[in-house]
């Protein structure tokens, strides 16, 4: 391997802090994709077809959806194909990986060949009905995602779980509910962290890495976001009184997510939906530093 010293000893660094991955162990680099969630006002405008070819125009090898915009599978799977994407996730309500539902989830997903099936935190919070303790909610989550993922594999799925920052913040007992989460679920139940929430939450992405090895096919690229910040990935911009924020240390997170075998690494961005602008600059970050 052509590595620089610095590198080199990066990844040392990082080896020695995950005890699962032997010394001189490759995996590939993670492709590269995007959320649509990015660009979804784009969409209403212009229409899923022809932001696809621009999303392919910019370099993404594959999407993640977040909603289907009245396509069947059928459909869905030629745009995919022609436009030379690859479906490499979908975000979802918690309700759709439900016993009744999940079935019908994987047999689209199945057909226009995604197998990775991911809620977003905001599908995690109880109903205005719930009466019981929050700690009990948590433990039925995690009986539910234990539940949806072993039916998942049968069918060669797999279900996860996507933070923001509450994530991050919410104890359960001891630990974060993030952490317990995790903590109390199989390994067949994924892990999709959003970078940017974790950062602007005020914690290390990279820790979670190496506290749940081998749990996450995919990962959001997003940077920090706060008001007023460019919501760009490797933008970070600057605090009100001028001084530089203090984004996502990209370097470290490329070193520990090549070693725990993450394959996607999917571009979100807050700002400019109705926009390439966002999503561009984005990727050109990405390629830049040789991720694509």
């Amino acid at each position: 391997m052509n590595l620089s010293r610095r590198s080199f000893l990066g990844g040392v660094a990082a080896t020695a802090s995950l005890p699962f991955v032997s010394f001189g162990a490759e995996l590939p680099k993670a492709k590269v994709a995007v959320q649509l969630y990015s660009v979804r006002d784009l969409i209403k405008k212009e229409g899923l077809e022809k932001v696809l070819k621009e999303v392919k125009a910019i370099g993404y090898a594959g999407v993640e959806f977040a909603g289907y915009w009245g396509k069947d599978a059928k459909t869905m799977k030629s745009l995919l194909d022609d436009n030379g994407l690859v479906a490499c996730g979908t975000h979802i309500g918690r309700l759709e990986l439900g016993p009744d539902k999940i079935q019908k989830t994987m047999e689209y997903n199945l057909a226009i060949g995604n197998t990775h099936l991911v809620c977003p935190g905001g599908g995690m919070q109880p109903g205005k009905d719930y009466t019981g303790t929050r700690e009990d909610w948590w433990k039925k989550m995690a009986e539910f995602y234990s539940v949806a993922a072993e039916t998942a594999k049968k069918s060669g799925c797999t279900v996860g779980y996507h933070n923001h920052q509450w994530e991050f913040k919410e104890k359960v007992g001891q630990m974060t509910m993030w952490e317990y989460f995790f903590s109390n679920t199989p390994a067949g139940v994924c892990m999709q962290l959003d970078v940017g929430w974790s950062v602007t939450a005020g914690t290390d992405p990279c820790s979670w890495f190496k506290r749940f090895p081998r749990r996450s096919p995919s990962l959001h690229a997003k940077e920090v976001f706060a008001r007023g910040a460019p919501g760009i990935v490797g933008q970070p911009g600057k605090l009100p009184d001028g001084t530089p924020r203090k984004g996502v240390d990209w370097d470290k997170l490329f070193v520990t997510t090549d070693l725990d075998g993450v394959k996607w690494y999917v571009v979100e961005c807050e700002t400019n939906p109705a926009s390439l602008l966002s999503i561009t600059e984005s990727f050109a970050f990405l390629h830049q530093k040789g991720r694509c």
